[in-house]
């Protein structure tokens, strides 16, 4: 199961660096910046801390982003270890650290894509975004608020599964927020749920199929958008190949931009 984030970096107003006379990032320039900012590694291959690893430059779906790991530090908390003092053993409280691995991609758009592979790494999400963020970029959330859930659920190129509503406000109702699922392939009878509270509170959670068409790629792609977090949640399974995904990713980007905009 793949986590994303996604992130526009604010631009106008950075350093004449990161731009090329086409009004896009100069990725090669960005990607020198990244080098001075790469994760130390020791010689047995242990990462020792925060940084960016294997900073490449690719594209696809026509466009131009650098793809690269970075790594966060986390803590497992502070436990008690014994240790052996001058011939007396101690107690000391010695907090455990590692260092967890995301994949990052940075296009010439001016757009940030944060992936986990599991939902126990997304504690470093601030962390990564920090590290963004000391190149010299200003980052800015891509929400996922109830205008854009309620674009997706009207659009009727898409078909909506399921759905959470939040802060309902309904005389004679005291529910507060409901989840609820639907049979997308039943045009007979909708649902009563949905017709009770769709005008009565916020989206706050919104799963729905798209259609799609590429290479490795299933006709249609379910996502799951998350108000909490800002959080996209897609099954890479359904892709027959890691690249398959990553144009898919950058489809979707696009897609959730055009709806905003409208």
């Amino acid at each position: 199961m793949a986590i994303l984030n996604f992130f526009l970096l604010n631009t106008g107003d950075q350093l004449d660096l990161f731009y090329s006379n086409g009004e896009v990032l100069d990725l090669e320039k960005v990607k020198a910046k990244m080098l001075e900012f790469s994760a130390p590694v020791h010689d047995n291959g242990a990462i020792t801390g925060e940084g960016f690893v294997d900073i490449e430059s690719t594209a696809q779906e026509g466009k131009n982003f650098i793809k690269c790991y970075c790594t966060a530090q986390g803590s497992l908390g502070y436990y008690n270890e014994a240790k052996l003092v001058e011939g007396v053993l101690r107690t000391e409280r010695v907090q455990h650290k590692f260092y967890s691995k995301s994949l990052i991609n940075l296009t010439e758009d001016s757009e940030f894509i944060i992936k986990f592979d599991q939902s126990n790494d997304e504690v470093a999400m601030t962390k990564v975004k920090s590290l963004v963020e000391s190149l010299g970029f200003e980052v800015e959330n891509f929400r996922l608020d109830n205008t854009l859930m309620r674009k997706i659920k009207e659009n009727p190129d898409y078909k909506w599964t399921a759905a959470k509503i939040e802060k309902i406000e309904k005389n004679g109702d005291n529910t507060k927020k409901v989840s609820y699922e639907i049979d997308p392939s039943n045009d007979t009878y909708q649902s009563e749920v949905d017709e009770l509270y769709r005008e009565h509170g916020k989206l706050s959670h919104i799963q729905f199929e798209i259609p799609y068409t590429a290479t490795g790629a299933p006709n249609t792609v379910t996502v799951k958008l998350y108000k909490d977090r800002n959080r996209v949640v897609i099954d890479d399974n359904q892709f027959s190949n890691d690249d398959a995904f990553k144009k898919f990713v950058i489809y979707l980007l696009k897609e959730l931009r055009t709806l905003k905009d409208q």
